[in-house]
């Protein structure tokens, strides 16, 4: 980086949650059902596959470990809704059949950026 560049963050009074769920391979296309339904529309697919040993992946209920991990942007206040409708859909009640959990996003360098993760969620910046 440059010295003296400036580096452009938008903080919005608005709070943000990415919500990470992880599933077992082919099950993420099921996540997406549950977050289109919502109106949840800025979502990412990545496919995955766990390192972690046996004994781990059993404590944390992730059997196999070919896995879909969808990164969705949610507003703070809906993302509890979500996550339940999630763990309801996919029965994650049941060991082996995901997990769903939220970071909360505190800055995005970049306004662009800032506009593309929530265009579904706000309807002018």
């Amino acid at each position: 980086m440059i010295q003296n560049e400036k580096i452009d963050t938008v903080c919005s009074t608005q709070r943000i949650d990415l919500v990470f769920t992880i599933v077992s391979r082919g099950k993420g296309e099921t996540v997406l059902d549950v977050l289109r339904e919502n109106k949840i529309l800025q979502n990412t697919v990545c496919h995955g596959r766990g390192t972690a040993p046996s004994s781990i992946l059993e404590m944390l209920g992730l059997g196999a470990t070919e896995k879909d991990i969808v990164l969705s942007f949610v507003k703070n206040e809906k993302s509890e809704e979500i996550i339940r409708k999630i763990s309801e859909k996919l029965a994650f009640s049941k060991p082996g059949n995901g997990i769903s959990f939220t970071v909360p996003l505190q800055s995005v360098a970049g306004i662009a950026a800032f506009k593309f993760i929530t265009a579904d969620l706000t309807e002018e910046f």
